[in-house]
């Protein structure tokens, strides 16, 4: 017996997850919420803008709000708001949660 893939989606348009789950209807194809225990990870390619893309590399690289802002030139008060953005996008609650599922995501290398 074929063993089952599993598959999570990390989309933020809930509509183009309806969509692509719809699409992928297949016995050999389960949907799983955790992405360790995923075989296959399918992001949104837009899930990030721009801006929020270099700010989560930022993030990475400096590690803390004052740091990035000095780097990127925005107001520690901005770089907050955009992480705020962030973490709800990937649905994490800490800059480290952002950072390793950022990673696994392919959103950083």
């Amino acid at each position: 017996m074929a063993r089952k893939i599993k598959v999570a989606f990390c989309f933020h348009n809930l509509a183009n997850l309806a969509y692509i789950q719809n699409r992928l209807k297949d016995p050999l194809i389960a949907f799983t919420e955790s992405l360790p225990k995923a075989d296959v990870v399918i992001a949104e390619a837009d899930l990030l803008t721009l801006t929020e893309h270099k700010i989560l590399r930022a993030l990475a690289e400096y590690g803390t709000v004052q740091e990035i802002a000095d780097a990127l030139h925005y107001h520690p008060a901005t770089i907050r708001r955009y992480l705020c953005r962030i973490y709800k996008k990937l649905g994490v609650k800490s800059a480290a949660q952002a950072i390793a599922k950022a990673f696994r995501l392919g959103l950083l290398r």
